[in-house]
């Protein structure tokens, strides 16, 4: 999650609201790996908790420069830019995010309420259905997991194409495994189906 020590310090600083003392450890982070991303974006948070816009989003441009085709670093600017009073370059950014990963709930759902607030109801209505389905998808995704590690204490090794007993969570495996919501209905038609592909 942390990129280095000083990235780690700077978390640390951020959620106790010193957000002079998070930028200077992500400046310093920076100068320690100056290409990485999530660092950047990091310090794009801390500016925008401080109020500095233009910093704030040049951190989010320099990300999105990084990495064009990661939706997340399109969703994170999106929420700086709304934050700021930007909410058309907000909604570009979303539709953007979501254009690149169009089953992040997340991201449907917030470019939703910028739509209705713009006054755009059956598009937000659109983007709405589409975060609840996602949403109700991968709760029932966790509720097979839940259900698989209560009942047979399972965990499950794609890796190595193995399942052992143990008291491990396999939620994480789980996401990795399932890259699509397509992917995922399969899996839940092969499970209600008792095992068998039909």
């Amino acid at each position: 999650m942390f990129t280095n020590k000083t990235h780690k310090q700077a978390d640390e600083a951020l959620k106790k609201g010193n957000f002079e003392k998070s930028i200077e450890l992500y400046s310093k982070a920076l100068k320690e790996s100056p290409y990485e991303c999530n660092i950047l974006s990091d310090r794009g948070v801390a500016y925008l908790h401080a109020k500095q816009k233009d910093k704030s989003l040049a951190d989010f441009d320099r990300a999105v420069e990084l990495q064009p085709d990661y939706s997340y670093r399109y969703a994170s600017r999106a929420f700086a830019r709304n934050n700021f009073g930007d909410i058309d370059g907000a909604i570009l950014d979303y539709e953007k995010a979501v254009g690149l990963d169009p089953e992040d709930a997340v991201g449907q759902n917030n470019l939703g309420l910028l739509l209705e607030q713009k006054g755009y109801q059956k598009e937000a209505d659109d983007r709405f259905k589409r975060a609840d389905s996602l949403s109700e998808m991968e709760d029932e995704l966790l509720d097979v997991i839940d259900d698989l590690e209560e009942n047979h204490n399972l965990n499950i090794d794609f890796k190595k194409n193995e399942v052992r007993e143990e008291k491990t969570s396999t939620k994480s495996e789980f996401k990795k495994v399932f890259t699509s919501i397509i992917q995922f209905k399969e899996f839940m038609t092969f499970l209600k189906n008792g095992f068998r592909i039909k």
